[in-house]
C-alpha cells in the first residue's frame, strides 16, 4: 500500500474547503457562518445560494487543475445526535443498503480492507491531522444508467479533531494498486476517478452541525461538461436522505438504532485482523472485512 502524503493531501483539501481549514487550524470553528468568500484560494462560481434551502450553497470551478471536469462544493446545515456524526454520514455512502436508498445507480459498495491498527496509521500521520477513526480501501461499481457501469478503488479515512470537527477524505488508488480489486470482480469496468473528495463536519450546537462536501469526480469516458449537473443532483440526493436520517437519531429512528450498536468509547474498536496484506505495507496497516467509506 502507498501510504498517502498527508501534508500534500490536506494542503489541497484546505485550499478548496474553508471548513476543513477551520477544522485543522481553529480552536472554535464557526462553520458556514464563519466562512469569508474573500479568503478562497481559487475563484469559484456560485451556482446556487439560498440559506432557506437544505443545500444552502453550491459553487464550482470548471476544468479544475486542467483535469477536464469541475470541482463542486456543497454546504448544508443538519440536525442530529453528536455521537459519531462523520462515521454515520460516511455510512450513507459506504454501506450498500443505505446507499441504495438514495442512489439508484449503486450496484456494489464493498469493503475491501480497513486498518488493522489505527494506532499504526496515527504514527504515520502528523498530530495536526487529528485522530484517525477510519482508514482503508473500498470498491464501488455502478449500474447501467445514462452511462455504462463504472468502478472505483479508493483509499479513504476519517479524522476527528479536538475542536469537535471531523473530516472524511478519499483519494483514488493508482493503477499499480489494481491487485487490490475484489477477487470476485474479475471483469474491469471503465474507471471513475475521485481527484478530490472531502466532507467536513463542524458542530454549531448541541444537536446541529454544518457540512461542507467537496468533490471532483472524473467519470471515465463521460463528457466533462455533463459531469457537473450529474454530481449536483447526486449530492443533493445524499443530503436529502441525510437530513431525514440524522433527524431519526433524535426520535428513536434508524440512526438511533445504529448508534446503539457503537461502543460507548470514542475510539473505534477493531476486531481481530483477518486476511492481511501486510507484505505490501510498511506496518501491516490493512486487513479484510472492516467497515469502510466510499465516495460516490
Amino acid at each position: 500500500l502507498k501510504f498517502p502524503n498527508f501534508d500534500a493531501l490536506f494542503d489541497e483539501i484546505v485550499k478548496v474547503s474553508p471548513m476543513a481549514k477551520q477544522a485543522l487550524t481553529e480552536d472554535n470553528p464557526g462553520g458556514i457562518k464563519a466562512i469569508n468568500a474573500a479568503d478562497d484560494v481559487y475563484r469559484w462560481k456560485v451556482t446556487d445560494s439560498n440559506p432557506k434551502r437544505l443545500v444552502s450553497h453550491i459553487d464550482k470551478i470548471d476544468n479544475f487543475q486542467n483535469k477536464g471536469v469541475p470541482i463542486v462544493r456543497f454546504r448544508s446545515s443538519l440536525r442530529g445526535p453528536t455521537k459519531r456524526r462523520a462515521e454515520c454520514f460516511s455510512e450513507l455512502i459506504s454501506v450498500q443498503h443505505l446507499r441504495q436508498k438514495w442512489d439508484v445507480t449503486c450496484a456494489i459498495v464493498d469493503t475491501i480492507y480497513d486498518a488493522a491498527s489505527l494506532d499504526e496509521v496515527k504514527k504515520l500521520q502528523k498530530e495536526k491531522y487529528g485522530e484517525p477513526t477510519l482508514f482503508g480501501i473500498g470498491y464501488v461499481k455502478t449500474k447501467q444508467s445514462v452511462v455504462s457501469p463504472r468502478e472505483q478503488l479508493t483509499l479513504c479515512g476519517c479524522q476527528n479533531f479536538p475542536n469537535g470537527a471531523s473530516v472524511v477524505w478519499g483519494m483514488e488508488m493508482e493503477e499499480d494498486q489494481n491487485y487490490l480489486f475484489p477477487k470476485n470482480q474479475l471483469k474491469r469496468m471503465p474507471r471513475s476517478t475521485s481527484h478530490i473528495w472531502a466532507v467536513t463536519f463542524i458542530p454549531t450546537g448541541e444537536e446541529t452541525f454544518d457540512v461542507e462536501y467537496v468533490l471532483q469526480l472524473e467519470i471515465g469516458g463521460f463528457p466533462g461538461w455533463l459531469t457537473g449537473p450529474v454530481l449536483v443532483e447526486t449530492i443533493k440526493k445524499t443530503f436529502r436522505f441525510a437530513d431525514d436520517y440524522f433527524k431519526s437519531g433524535l426520535d428513536g429512528g434508524d440512526l438511533a438504532k445504529r448508534l446503539a450498536l457503537f461502543p460507548d468509547e470514542e475510539v473505534v474498536i477493531m476486531s481481530d485482523p483477518g486476511e492481511s496484506i501486510s507484505e505490501t505495507t510498511d506496518a501491516g496497516l490493512l486487513d479484510k472485512e472492516q467497515t469502510l467509506l466510499m465516495p460516490p
